[in-house]
């Protein structure tokens, strides 16, 4: 599975143990399971943690980098796929 420089870093220090991603990734080597699709809003604000963010703000901006090429933030209504990563 691909990560940004911030995730990686999260990743390394232990903080960082779920990754939420529009597509299942079901075959990754990186995945111990899929908890399913949950709204941005619910994982951003109660998730932010096990995403390996200090606030649901910094998660929000991350987000916002990542799919800053479409020229919106990401909204709390769109749904993303929360995969739990292997240790």
């Amino acid at each position: 599975m691909k990560f940004n420089q911030w995730s990686k870093e999260r990743i390394e220090q232990g903080t960082k143990v779920i990754t939420s991603r529009k597509e299942m990734h079901t075959n990754d080597p990186d995945v111990a399971f899929i908890l399913g699709k949950l709204p941005w809003g619910i994982i951003r604000d109660r998730l932010y943690i096990a995403e390996g963010a200090e606030s649901p703000e910094e998660l929000q901006e991350v987000i916002d980098k990542i799919f800053a090429r479409r020229g919106y933030p990401v909204a709390d209504n769109e749904e993303f796929y929360v995969h739990v990563l292997r240790r």
